[in-house]
């Protein structure tokens, strides 16, 4: 009798010893017949405990299996599979922020599209009469330089010209007018017309804000707030950004609101944070709506109300905010605060996947894997898996990793699988570090290396899951009785030496 291989058996003692991610891993061998022969009787049973655990991957492989015509009934004495339908928890979980925001799923970065606007006075003539606009910039008219700026700044009415955009915003700027002061702190903050300088267009916010601009109140706030030309200094832009809201600016009002909710450069106070938010977003601010829509969601700062979260919610969605497409999917598809709708779901998930939101295009291949609210499609699954792979989601990433490490879904490339598994592993999926550990110890897609095994095992059991946490505790164990004294002072040094992210 051939003997086992080291990585299947090392997935059998672990699902014995009630593991579930191994149970999951042991039941894909045998229903792929990767590396055993095919044996979908054990695939099933060790499918079925893994989803008994809420396994969700081994649920919806059983339910594959099924389709097939395939008996997934469970074995007398195992547990029933728990359903994959998400729970209310496991929904709000999965609302959580992206990668690189601050509270959930916020939005919590000022942003104001820097253009100059024209003046109301000679908006008109900016277009139909350049002459006139020119003989009125040339007596002096501060406004008509402004709008003559414009005119030049955008092609209207004569070629585009940032120099000469930067010549009439000067001299407006130079006699005092706010207007031609924020226009040209405008050019140098994004180098247009001139070399870019932070400090000039710190020095030209300024002059506009002192005259009561709020544009450039706004944006001299976030200057200051993100120390881009001095120091940063929360506490100093939040009263810029005051003077701005109480003009009613939508910007400031929503960067105003970040700070309330976070208490940075302002004694944290989550009620009037949900007052600016809503100030903004009625305004019509995107990010401010999606804000307002967590906050909401969550019951911070108000009694928490589902369908007015999902209505800003809904409408940051509609001006194009990826972020809030997503989460507007995920209500919708559970039926948070709006009728629960598979079809529009998968239309904003389909949006913001295509605005490149990776975890939208994870769950757009999840629908076209099931057939929910889209045409049930194996290779479109696949190349949104891929791409939210690509762009950096974890569980992508793991589900790639064991579609490239099985050969299922996807050519078999240990390797890849190896890369894969790592990216997630460093994100800190927690299945993602143990089956990287198990792949370092056998061997599979790597040179062997027990000490990295151990490394990943150990913060495997340092992830928080529960059903990964105990065998990846006893495999390192294993691991650290072979290694010995020196093996484990060389990963605790590996572990110190990477980049804070993948820390235990």
């Amino acid at each position: 009798m051939a003997r086992e291989p080291e990585l299947v058996t090392l997935y059998r003692n672990s699902a014995e010893a009630g593991d579930a991610a191994a149970q999951f891993n042991l039941g894909e061998i045998y229903r792929l017949g990767s590396r055993v022969p095919r044996d979908l009787k054990e695939a099933v049973k060790w499918l079925n405990r893994a989803a008994a655990q809420g396994h969700s991957q081994a649920a919806r492989s059983l339910e594959q299996l099924a389709a097939q015509g395939v008996d997934v009934t469970p074995a007398p004495g195992d547990p029933a599979p728990k359903p994959r339908a998400q729970s209310l928890d496991e929904l709000l979980d999965s609302l959580k922020p992206a990668e690189g925001t601050e509270g959930d799923g916020g939005v919590d970065e000022p942003l104001r599209a820097l253009e100059p606007d024209p003046d109301p006075l000679y908006e008109d003539e900016a277009v139909e009469d350049v002459d006139a606009l020119k003989a009125a910039a040339g007596t002096g008219d501060a406004g008509a330089q402004v709008a003559l700026g414009n005119a030049y700044r955008l092609g209207k009415g004569v070629a585009e010209d940032h120099g000469e955009a930067v010549k009439w915003y000067t001299l407006a700027a130079k006699a005092g007018d706010a207007r031609g002061q924020y226009s040209l702190a405008v050019m140098y903050d994004l180098g247009l017309g001139l070399r870019q300088s932070n400090a000039e267009a710190m020095r030209w916010y300024l002059a506009a804000a002192q005259a009561g601009d709020a544009g450039a109140q706004f944006n001299l706030g976030n200057m200051i707030r993100l120390g881009r030309g001095c120091a940063a200094d929360p506490s100093v832009a939040a009263q810029w950004f005051k003077k701005a809201a109480a003009g009613g600016d939508a910007s400031a009002l929503f960067a105003l609101g970040t700070l309330y909710e976070s208490g940075i450069g302002l004694a944290q106070d989550e009620a009037m944070a949900v007052d600016l938010y809503r100030q903004a977003a009625d305004k019509g601010e995107a990010s401010a709506q999606f804000n307002l829509a967590n906050m909401l969601r969550q019951g911070r700062g108000a009694e928490a109300d589902m369908a007015e979260s999902a209505n800003y919610c809904q409408r940051a969605a509609e001006q194009g905010l990826a972020q809030a497409q997503f989460n507007f999917g995920l209500m919708l598809s559970a039926g948070l605060g709006v009728a629960k709708d598979s079809i529009a779901a998968a239309h904003w998930f389909r949006q913001a996947a295509a605005a490149g939101e990776p975890r939208a295009q994870y769950h757009l291949a999840m629908l076209h894997e099931r057939g929910d609210g889209v045409r049930k499609d194996a290779k479109a699954a696949t190349e949104w898996l891929r791409k939210a792979a690509a762009a950096g989601d974890p569980q992508a990433q793991y589900d790639l990793g064991l579609m490239r490490l099985t050969g299922d879904g996807a050519p078999r490339d240990e390797a890849e699988a190896v890369r894969l598994f790592r990216a997630a592993a460093e994100a800190g999926h927690a299945l993602a570090r143990y089956n990287l550990g198990v792949l370092y110890a056998t061997g599979q897609g790597i040179a062997k290396d027990e000490v990295e095994a151990h490394l990943w095992l150990e913060l495997a059991a340092n992830s928080g899951e529960t059903a990964v946490a105990e065998p990846a505790r006893k495999g390192a164990a294993q691991l650290a009785a072979r290694i010995g004294p020196e093996g484990l002072a060389d990963s605790a040094t590996r572990l110190s030496q990477r980049k804070p992210g993948v820390q235990a």
